[in-house]
């Protein structure tokens, strides 16, 4: 088993540091959010975002006028790592578990690089925010020292709580636990970002084969015969529209959405989300997959 120690070491060669000569250090797509300052009012310049003009300023004025913003000196990024008996499955690569944990600390990392304090509500229980390396490494042990099967929504209650309001808030899960009025009060003031994991085996059976499934969370069982394309159409339906049903929840509660599935890489999967919020950084985006 990966050691706390290795894992962040592996995170930092493969993702981190990657990330940070492809971005030239720049995350300020991924900060920005709720937790932004207007600094002034002044002329457009080509090369400015049409949806930061000022409307406003343009119409008095006559003439093109856009809002400046500058980013908030302190963060606190607040983590919710989901540790649901569902997490625990995965068909190939990792576990659905697996994946969040390492999103998770990634952008823990990067968070705490650069100056900010970092906060966490994991199985284990509830780390307080802090800075500094030494976070970084506290919060990958507790995030792999098991603790009891909490609700989603009693985690969300939970982190409401205790973060302030206009902080940055992660939640990786893969939202089968009922999620939808608990994630609007977390997103109210603050920037809510909610991280979907999925496995691929979640949307579409295999060809071929008897599956036999166990629903973690019940204990039931059930034989599916992968063999019958019917049966494999009515999965993937069935499965797509309860997928559908929780993103539209998603984003009805407030939330940025972001899809990750247990076959990606890492660093594609950061570069895109930054990427996105760095396009469309103060206000609700569409989901990346």
């Amino acid at each position: 088993m990966e050691t706390p120690e290795a894992l962040l070491a592996r995170l930092e060669l493969k993702v981190v540091r990657p990330l940070d000569g492809l971005l030239f250090g720049d995350y300020r797509g991924v900060f920005y959010g709720r937790s932004l300052e207007l600094a002034e009012i002044s002329p457009y310049s080509p090369g400015d975002e049409a949806e930061r003009i000022d409307w406003p300023a343009t119409a008095r004025t006559g003439e093109l006028h856009v809002r400046r913003f500058r980013e908030e000196r302190e963060l606190t990024l607040w983590l919710l790592l989901d540790g649901s008996p569902s997490m625990r499955f995965g068909s190939r690569r990792r576990e659905k578990y697996t994946l969040a944990l390492e999103l998770a600390l990634s952008v823990a990392y990067i968070a705490l690089r650069h100056g900010n304090r970092v906060g966490a509500v994991l199985p284990s229980g509830l780390v307080p925010p802090r800075g500094g390396r030494a976070q970084a490494l506290l919060l990958a042990r507790e995030a792999k020292r098991p603790g009891p099967a909490r609700p989603l929504a009693e985690g969300l209650d939970l982190l409401g709580r205790v973060a302030r309001r206009r902080s940055l808030v992660f939640v990786f899960s893969d939202f089968l636990d009922p999620f939808a009025e608990a994630l609007a009060r977390l997103a109210a003031r603050r920037d809510l970002v909610a991280v979907l994991v999925e496995d691929p085996w979640e949307r579409a059976l295999p060809e071929g084969g008897v599956w036999r499934f166990r629903d973690p969370e019940t204990g039931l069982e059930v034989e599916v015969n992968a063999f019958d394309p019917r049966v494999r159409e009515a999965y993937r339906r069935r499965a797509e529209a309860h997928r559908l049903a929780r993103m539209r929840e998603i984003g009805k509660a407030g939330a940025e959405l972001l899809l990750a599935s247990t076959e990606m890489d890492l660093l594609p999967l950061l570069l895109g989300f930054v990427e996105r919020r760095r396009k469309w950084p103060s206000r609700a985006r569409k989901p990346s997959s």
